[in-house]
């Protein structure tokens, strides 16, 4: 697990190492330095063409530029910014880059070659505001090359939300230092960093600050799901129970219990409109579904039940406002929200102190800003910010699903795994049955969150491996998971 830090905090770090004497050229130099050795070991490019902003950032470009020209490489630089006032570190390095005679115009990035990596340093954590016209169309134009690599974080995203501006660019790799920049892990920044190498420059900020947030992959919370005794029973492993699947909405709630069943739990049963019985025998018989067309004719299968999952294929109508209403009266177990009950959740005063164990809400952004009153718009700006309001107004373990999932309980942690892939229908639905099933399995609500999450989001890599990006049906990712929560 990695620590993630605002920008703030890296650049408020900095300046207690420089009051300590220690000066912030050196450090720029090393930078750069680590920057230079980490291209030449990684790259086989022997052509190079630095875009430098005004800032530090543009600074390290610069000296990366005159290292690797020091090496033997083809060299050009690019003054982005050539009207805008320099930092006097930047200053410092554009001088001896235009004393190398290394300084070019943008216009040698409109003859595009393969052969070139693009080194990019516009703007680093100093971004502000938004861009001109000339930024725009040069960030373009960097997109329209192979090979990018970022120095500190990609140009064009925010370094605490991620979130991009009216251009962004879209790197292979990003190297950042001292300090791990959330912006890197959430929103269009996960994506935009491509892969991302972390140097702390000999510095100790990870050990001495205190962390936003707590990035995590699969193989850190593989670990948490125990190992079977030879003389276990399904007795052992929890009973789950979905609740969802309003008429002409049966897929999602079959497939929650599906995932449920795959991924471990002892138990599965299915609460389902009356319409999508056979349905679900036919797919799974193995899972005991119960149809109704009235929800208080299944009441009594609400007893004795570890874990309940409530809301996949739920909707606005009557069936499903008493099903959500049904659980909560009733339940006397672990329950994880997910899909149509969390609207119905945001659109009624419902008593949520009745669930008598953890809750779990699992809400994407569209969810989330119902349930708090807010824009989507508004929950991207922040996702960590609306994740812990939401976990404060319903005393709930949070799931904010997107680029960066984030799960709030008693830390606040990203998930590294999955990307667009996930981007597809039912992909929510298969997520809920899992952290049900876990929790039936005896793990924290936090960390069947947490490994549920990864399992799910290394699933979708897996599956852009053997088919690519498009085209992922939700419950392809069922047998990938049960293949990763089984070592294989």
């Amino acid at each position: 697990m990695k620590k993630l830090f605002l920008s703030s905090q890296v650049q408020e770090y900095e300046r207690s190492y420089f009051n300590k004497g220690n000066l912030d050229k050196d450090l720029m130099l090393k930078a750069a330095e680590v920057t230079a050795e980490y291209i030449t070991k990684n790259y086989k490019h022997k052509k190079y063409i630095c875009i430098c902003g005004p800032g530090n950032n543009g600074g390290d470009g610069y000296y990366v530029g005159i290292y690797l020209f020091n090496a033997g490489f083809d060299v050009q630089i690019v003054d982005a910014l050539e009207n805008k006032n320099k930092s006097h570190l930047c200053m410092e390095a554009s001088n001896e880059a235009h004393d190398r005679g290394l300084i070019y115009k943008p216009s040698i990035l409109n003859k595009v070659d393969s052969g070139v990596l693009i080194i990019d340093a516009i703007f680093g954590t100093s971004l502000r505001g938004s861009f001109d016209k000339n930024i725009i169309n040069l960030i373009q134009t960097m997109n329209s090359y192979e090979h990018i690599f970022s120095i500190d974080i990609p140009s064009g995203i925010n370094p605490d939300t991620g979130v991009a501006c009216e251009a962004y660019v879209e790197a292979n790799k990003t190297i950042s230092f001292i300090g791990r920049k959330l912006g890197l892990s959430l929103n269009e920044g996960k994506i935009a960093a491509g892969e991302k190498y972390f140097h702390n420059l000999n510095l100790q900020m990870e050990k001495e600050s205190q962390a936003v947030a707590t990035s995590y992959t699969f193989n850190d919370v593989k670990s948490l799901l125990p190992k079977r005794s030879s003389n276990s029973h399904k007795g052992d492993f929890g009973s789950t129970l979905v609740l969802g699947g309003d008429k002409n909405m049966g897929g999602a709630a079959i497939m929650a219990a599906e995932a449920a069943l795959k991924s471990g739990s002892g138990l599965v049963s299915l609460i389902s409109h009356q319409t999508h019985l056979k349905a679900s025998l036919v797919r799974n018989p193995e899972i005991m579904a119960i149809g109704c067309d009235l929800p208080e004719e299944a009441a009594l299968n609400l007893v004795n039940k570890n874990v309940f999952v409530c809301g996949p294929g739920l909707s606005l109508s009557t069936w499903s406002e008493q099903i959500v209403n049904m659980l909560i009266e009733i339940n006397s177990g672990s329950v994880v929200f997910d899909a149509g009950a969390l609207r119905y959740i945001a659109n009624n005063d419902l008593c949520l102190k009745n669930v008598k164990n953890s809750l779990v809400l699992t809400p994407h952004p569209g969810e989330a800003a119902d349930l708090l009153g807010l824009s989507s718009k508004d929950i991207q700006q922040d996702r960590i910010k609306a994740a812990k309001d939401l976990a404060a107004q319903y005393n709930a373990t949070i799931i904010l699903k997107g680029a960066g999932t984030v799960i709030v309980d008693e830390k606040i942690y990203v998930c590294e795994e999955g990307g667009p892939e996930l981007a597809t229908g039912g992909t929510g639905d298969i997520l809920a049955g899992i952290i049900g099933s876990f929790i039936a399995q005896g793990l924290s609500a936090q960390n069947a969150s947490l490994l549920a999450v990864a399992a799910h989001g290394l699933a979708g890599s897996e599956f852009v491996k053997l088919h690519g990006e498009k085209g992922l049906a939700a419950s392809e990712l069922i047998p990938l998971i049960r293949k990763k929560i089984n070592n294989k």
